[in-house]
């Protein structure tokens, strides 16, 4: 189609037909794309069959529902807004307050005090009783909150859970007092061979760790003593290195531990202020 369109463009021009040529075909070409694009997708954008598809099946959802107000509102139904300008008209329609005034407690309902469906504990008062002429009323708070009455029927029953608080309790003064006979036997204020602290329990074993690793923690040379509060501010621990070569060994109920002996100093701080920063670390 291109080689008929450009056959006549300049006779006996051989180069200005081939430009023509390709001039042409490009035209054909973007044309031709352009079709295939209806129909086919590139990989990067979708077809405009599919995007036209896509459209009219989200359309269809929209125009059922669209339908359906129609349809509700043609049925009966009250439209809200209409009603409040209906309400509006007539208020402005009434020559007088006192028309207005019972205009408004007809529309909102406000002569009557029984209007709740609640129980009433005199029965003295009669459902034409003016609400401002009648006694208060108390108000379920589901019912105030929400709107809706609570089921009927017997509440529902609470669980008994002190048996579970008594024995969390009581695993809570055994925890406590493992820990402080724990911190009493460690706590000797005096200075103990590492490898003279006898046998630990678990307890005491744990809290050995993490005091022995807070020291450790602050210590820039092995060979040199270091002092370290914990982070409570109710212990202090002290280590003294000793000989490179020298060994401490401790059975406890958790394995054995070994390692180089140490002078072992804790003591409580129990009363005093914790130290600072600059002051914690001691070498």
């Amino acid at each position: 189609m291109a080689e008929r369109d450009t056959r006549n463009a300049a006779p006996d021009d051989a180069e200005t037909n081939q430009e023509a040529l390709r001039v042409r075909l490009d035209s054909w070409t973007e044309r031709w794309e352009g079709l295939k694009l209806w129909f086919l997708s590139d990989g990067k954008k979708r077809s405009q069959a599919e995007l036209l598809r896509a459209s009219a099946l989200s359309a269809i959802p929209r125009l059922l529902q669209a339908i359906s107000l129609l349809h509700e509102r043609r049925a009966g139904r009250s439209d809200r807004a209409a009603d409040f300008r209906r309400l509006a008209l007539w208020f402005a329609e009434v020559s007088t307050n006192s028309e207005a005034h019972r205009l408004w407690r007809a529309a909102f309902a406000l002569s009557p005090a029984r209007h709740l469906a609640l129980a009433v504990t005199d029965e003295k008062i009669s459902a034409n009783t003016p609400w401002r002429n009648a006694p208060g009323i108390s108000i379920l708070p589901k019912l105030r909150e929400q709107g809706v009455l609570p089921t009927r029927g017997a509440p529902p029953r609470i669980l008994d859970r002190s048996k579970e608080r008594a024995a969390l309790a009581e695993r809570v003064a055994q925890e406590t007092a493992q820990t402080e006979a724990a911190r009493t036997f460690l706590a000797r204020s005096r200075e103990t061979r590492l490898s003279e602290l006898g046998p630990l329990d678990a307890q005491t074993f744990r809290l050995f760790l993490t005091l022995l690793g807070e020291a450790l923690a602050a210590q820039t040379n092995p060979d040199e003593p270091v002092e370290r509060q914990t982070g409570d501010g109710t212990l202090a621990v002290r280590l003294v290195p000793l000989e490179p070569d020298s060994h401490a060994q401790l059975d406890t109920e958790l394995g054995r531990f070994s390692g180089r002996d140490h002078l072992v100093l804790i003591r409580r701080l129990i009363g005093k202020a914790p130290a600072t920063a600059h002051q914690q670390d001691v070498t």
